[in-house]
């Protein structure tokens, strides 16, 4: 019985061990894949007329990773928010849309909040495109409604 128990203390380091390695590996390439940019962007504005209250941007970073960045001018008044989508074109997962509400991502911009930022997306081949679409909501008593839209081109 006395062995047994080692044995097993003994495999549970192991695999201690072997998830510890692992960790290291995941923060090498989440550090090889820096070099992020804006791909497009566009101003979020309300009833397609400026003044601009924000920006929606497709970003991608050297490894193509894929995902959508919402910056409002201020910070959200009470009784509104803002989320970015990100909208992908070609490969399997053809006409998928993930919000930065969707999981991997930071949340819709509430009160007191400027940004979000979708999950990101990995898309090596050439034939998936993606766009980026950023949407502001208010409140006025009945529930959300869409007060501004806009969108970057389909890209790469």
């Amino acid at each position: 019985m006395k062995t047994l128990g080692i044995l097993l203390s003994t495999a549970g380091l192991a695999g201690m061990g072997a998830f510890a390695l692992a960790a290291p590996a995941q923060a090498a390439q989440a550090a090889s894949c820096s070099g992020a940019r804006t791909i497009d962007s566009a101003p979020m504005l309300r009833d397609h007329k400026p003044p601009s209250w924000g920006t929606v941007r497709l970003v991608r970073d050297n490894c193509y990773q894929y995902w959508v960045e919402v910056r409002m001018a201020s910070p959200m008044p009470a009784n509104a928010r803002a989320n970015g989508y990100l909208v992908q074109y070609g490969g399997a997962n053809d006409g998928r849309v993930l919000s930065c509400d969707s999981s991997g991502g930071n949340g819709a911009v509430l009160q007191g909040q400027r940004t979000c930022r979708t999950p990101k997306v990995k898309a090596p081949g050439s034939s998936i495109t993606f766009a980026a679409i950023g949407r502001e909501f208010h409140n006025y008593g009945g529930g959300y409604e869409e007060i501004s839209e806009n969108s970057t081109s389909r890209t790469r």
